[in-house]
């Protein structure tokens, strides 16, 4: 008869006597069985022999066939299968929710997602960019294989919330009574933008990353224009002659959050450990609220604009029908301009809901577009 393996955690009856401490003390009596036993056990000391006998040939490891920790499978239907169609660009009227998940609390507030012309991001698209989003989450969390690089200058105070908007954006934060306005303008501050990067991210702890995102709200609500350097790089050859064009384009134009804010957000939350207790991630929903208010202040904005507009134009009333077609595709052309503009916030808004499971926050801004719609 074959010798069992000597790796095995547990060794076999026939090779172990009775004073095996790898079996535990012993409190009852067990039988010595002959190699060849196969019956039934007559009595108690045979059936503990038989029970030492099947444990020890039984496999050290085990797999079970239903792992309860795994995520479900989610089916995506996404044209062109490598590329997500961002929320500014999707077509409402054929995003339909027909994706199937097994999460109860998205599904509660999912179900509750259909557009009803209130332009908000369709589910497709926010199950497809927080699911890559997770895993981009994934791959930052892994120790870097190469050494970081880290540059000399010294991170600002946790509660210094002036200070790290200086770090950013290399200048003073805008200011908030009339005598400061006049001191700053006078001393002419220039832009010194600090673009996200990994290795910024990897210094930055929790609780550093929580205290600038406790401070975003509040540079949300006060608005001032910053420069794009990203866009600027890119359109630096048509700006030239196009002549000036200092204020508007480069600030982000009419976009609801900053172009800068937005990846200076997207990096942090991307770095933003998974595993927050109640204050923190009331500090996450504080940010998706005033994302949210962002949206709908630009929504309010553009809508009496875009009455004064139609004011101005409908003097004359034959030309109205003859530019009837005219009106629809600049209708559309403006939707499409709107959601272009909001994509940042969404992005924020998604990320938060979806990753840290706040779902409740959808159906409050679907509240919210209704009431501006």
């Amino acid at each position: 008869m074959p010798i069992p393996s000597q790796n095995k955690r547990r060794h076999s009856p026939l090779l172990s006597t009775h004073n095996d401490l790898s079996l535990g003390i012993q409190s009852l009596p067990v039988a010595s069985l002959p190699p060849d036993f196969c019956g039934d056990p007559l009595d108690g000391e045979q059936y503990l022999a038989v029970v030492r006998r099947e444990a020890a040939a039984a496999p050290s490891f085990f797999f079970a066939s239903h792992n309860p920790y795994a995520e479900p499978e989610r089916a995506f239907e996404i044209t062109p299968p490598l590329e997500i169609t961002p929320p500014c660009l999707q077509d409402p009227k054929t995003s339909q929710e027909r994706l199937t998940h097994q999460d109860s609390g998205m599904a509660v507030s999912s179900s509750n997602r259909q557009d009803d012309g209130l332009h908000m991001p369709c589910l497709e698209w926010t199950l497809a960019f927080t699911q890559r989003y997770k895993n981009a989450r994934e791959s930052l969390s892994n120790p870097p294989t190469t050494a970081v690089k880290l540059t000399k200058d010294d991170l600002p105070k946790i509660s210094n919330t002036n200070a790290w908007y200086a770090w950013i954006h290399g200048r003073p934060p805008p200011p908030t009574c009339p005598v400061e306005v006049e001191k700053q303008a006078a001393k002419k501050y220039e832009w010194r933008l600090r673009e996200p990067s990994p290795a910024l991210l990897l210094r930055l702890n929790t609780e550093q990353i929580l205290s600038l995102l406790d401070a975003w709200p509040y540079w949300i609500a006060h608005r001032v224009a910053i420069p794009d350097g990203q866009r600027q790089k890119g359109k630096e050859a048509n700006q030239e002659g196009q002549g000036g064009g200092g204020g508007g384009g480069g600030g982000g134009g009419g976009q609801v959050l900053q172009p800068l804010h937005s990846r200076w957000l997207f990096a942090l939350l991307l770095r933003l450990d998974g595993r927050l207790v109640s204050e923190e991630i009331s500090t996450l929903r504080t940010l998706a609220r005033a994302c949210v208010a962002a949206i709908s202040l630009s929504r309010i904005r553009r809508k009496a604009l875009g009455s004064r507009n139609k004011n101005s134009i409908q003097g004359d009333e034959e030309k109205k029908g003859e530019k009837g077609e005219d009106e629809e595709q600049e209708e559309e052309e403006e939707v499409r301009k709107m959601r272009r503009d909001e994509a940042g916030a969404w992005m924020v808004v998604a990320i938060v809901a979806d990753v840290w499971g706040q779902w409740d926050l959808w159906d409050d801004a679907k509240a919210d577009m209704r009431r501006v719609s």
